[in-house]
C-alpha cells in the first residue's frame, strides 16, 4: 500500500494523474540512468576510448526490464547508495565482462541530474501542452460571452457591470503571461550534467568536453556552459514557474467556486449524472475541480520554498541541499501536473448561465449603478457635491431595501437636475460596460495571433 497521496490508490488521482506518475515512477528514472549509461558508452565506443563490443553490449542490456529491481532495493539499503546497486546490477547482466566499461568517467551526481531532469522536461512538456488547451478553452469562453452583461464585483461586493468575456480575458491573459515564462524558461533550464567529480571532467581524458555535448545532445537536453553540481539555480526556476501556472489555475478555481455558489450560480463546473457530492445530502453539486485547483496550487507553491533552499550549496557538490531536490522539484511537477490537467477540463466544460448573470444584476434594485449616476450629475453640481448626494440616497435605499430609482426622484437635487428618462437611461447596466468587449475581443485576437507564431 503506497504511503504518499501521489500514489495512493485513494487519492492519487485527486493530487495528479496517471502521465505524471508514469513520468517519475521508478522503473521510469531508472530507465533513464541507463539511457544516460548507454549514451555514454556509445560515445566512447564511437570514439575508441572503449571497445565497439563493449558500447554494443551495454546498449543492448540497458533497460530495466533486464534488472532485478528487489536486488537493487535491497542493495540500497546495505550500501546506503542510491545509483552504485543499480550499476553492479546492470553490470552483471553484461557478458563477457563488458559491463567493467559502464559509468567511465561519470559521477553519480552526473547520473542522478541528468537521469532527473529527463523527467522533469517530460513533465514540464505535459503540463505546458495542457496549459495550451486550458488557454484555447479560456479563449472560447471570451469570444463567446464578450458581450454577456454580468455585475463586476470588488471586495465581494456588487460594483459595477462587467461582461463575463471580459473576466474570461483577465484569466486568459494571465494564462498566456504563464506560458509566455514557460517558453522562456525552456530557452535555458533543461540541461544535462556530465562533467565527473568536481566538474573539471578530469575522467574522461582529454576529449571530456565532446564525450559531455555528445552524450546530453543524444538524451535530447542542453549542453550547459559549465558544471552545475553546485548551481541549482535553473531547477529553482522551473519550480517557481510552474508554481506561478499552477497559482493562476488556483485563483481561477477559486472564483469558480465563488460563480457556482447557490445564492450566485453564475457559471459551474460542468456535472456528470452519477457523481456525488455528500455522503448525506443527495442534492449536493460540489465544485471539486475548482476546490482542487486551489489544493494544488498552494502545495506546488509550498514545494517552491524547498527547491529554493536547495540554491544554498557548498563548494563542488553538496549531498545535504542537494537531495531536497528529489522530493521538492518532482512532486512539484507532478502536482502542476495534476493542476494543469484538472484546469483544462473544467473550463472546456465550464457551465455559463447567462440569465442568472443578468437576474443578479437588479439584486441591489439598481444600486450597482450609482457611478453613472454620480458622474452625470456631477456634471452640473460638481463632482463631489453629487458623490455626497448619491451617497446619502444610496445608504437610504439599502437600508431600506428601496428602489434606488425611486429613492432618487424623492431627492430635491436629483429631481431638479435629471429627468426620468435620463435615469431609466443611467441606471441600464447594458450601457455602461465600458470597454469590456472590446478589451476582451482584443486580448483573444492578440493570444490567438501569438499561438500560431
Amino acid at each position: 500500500m503506497a504511503a504518499n497521496m501521489l500514489d495512493s490508490m485513494l487519492y492519487r488521482n485527486a493530487y495528479s494523474t496517471e502521465e505524471m506518475r508514469t513520468i517519475f515512477d521508478d522503473r521510469t528514472i531508472i530507465q533513464n540512468f541507463l539511457d544516460i549509461e548507454k549514451a555514454l558508452a556509445q560515445v566512447q565506443g564511437e570514439m575508441g576510448i572503449i571497445p565497439k563490443e563493449a558500447a554494443d553490449e551495454i546498449c543492448k542490456k540497458g533497460f530495466v526490464e533486464n534488472l532485478d529491481i528487489g536486488e537493487i532495493e535491497a542493495g540500497i539499503v546495505k550500501v546506503g547508495h542510491s545509483l552504485v546497486p543499480i550499476l553492479r546490477n546492470f553490470q552483471k547482466k553484461c557478458d563477457n565482462g563488458y559491463g567493467e566499461y559502464i559509468h567511465l568517467g561519470a559521477t553519480t551526481q552526473d547520473i542522478l541530474d541528468t537521469g532527473f531532469m529527463m523527467s522533469v522536461k517530460r513533465g514540464f512538456e505535459a503540463v505546458y501542452r495542457d496549459a495550451l488547451e486550458a488557454e484555447e478553452a479560456v479563449l472560447d469562453l471570451v469570444d463567446r460571452y464578450a458581450d454577456t452583461v454580468m455585475a463586476g464585483r470588488t471586495h465581494g461586493q456588487q460594483a459595477i457591470p462587467i461582461t463575463f468575456g471580459y473576466k474570461a480575458a483577465v484569466w486568459a491573459s494571465e494564462l498566456r503571461r504563464d506560458i509566455e515564462r514557460m517558453e522562456d524558461c525552456r530557452k535555458r533550464c533543461f540541461v544535462g550534467q556530465l562533467s565527473g567529480a568536481v566538474g573539471s571532467m578530469a575522467g574522461f581524458g582529454e576529449n571530456g568536453r565532446e564525450i559531455s555535448r555528445r552524450v546530453i545532445e543524444a538524451l535530447g537536453l542542453d549542453v550547459p556552459d559549465i558544471s552545475w553540481h553546485v548551481s541549482r539555480d535553473r531547477l529553482a526556476e522551473i519550480v517557481s514557474v510552474l508554481a506561478t501556472l499552477g497559482c493562476t489555475f488556483g485563483k481561477i478555481g477559486q472564483e469558480i467556486v465563488y460563480l457556482q455558489g447557490t445564492e450566485t450560480g453564475e457559471a459551474a463546473e460542468g456535472f456528470v449524472h452519477g457523481a456525488v457530492g455528500s455522503s448525506t445530502m443527495p442534492h449536493k453539486r460540489n465544485p471539486v475541480a475548482p476546490e482542487a485547483l486551489q489544493t494544488l496550487s498552494r502545495l506546488a507553491k509550498a514545494g517552491m520554498g524547498a527547491t529554493f533552499d536547495s540554491m544554498y550549496q557548498f563548494h563542488e557538490r553538496d549531498g545535504a541541499s542537494w537531495k531536497i531536490e528529489w522530493m521538492s522539484v518532482n512532486e512539484t511537477v507532478m502536482l502542476v501536473g495534476g493542476v494543469a490537467a484538472k484546469g483544462k477540463k473544467l473550463l472546456k466544460n465550464l457551465d455559463v448561465f447567462p440569465e442568472r448573470m443578468k437576474a443578479n444584476l437588479d439584486l441591489l434594485k439598481g444600486l450597482m449603478m450609482s457611478e453613472p449616476v454620480m458622474l452625470e450629475l456631477g456634471k452640473k453640481i460638481g463632482k463631489q457635491t453629487a458623490h455626497e448626494v448619491v451617497y446619502e440616497v444610496s445608504m437610504a435605499a439599502f437600508e431600506e431595501q428601496a428602489d434606488f430609482k425611486a429613492k432618487l426622484l424623492e431627492n430635491e437635487v436629483v429631481a431638479a437636475n435629471m429627468t426620468v428618462a435620463e435615469l431609466d437611461a443611467l441606471l441600464d447596466p447594458e450601457r455602461y460596460t465600458g470597454d469590456c468587449a472590446a478589451i476582451a475581443r482584443e486580448v483573444s485576437a492578440s493570444i490567438r495571433k501569438k499561438r500560431k507564431g
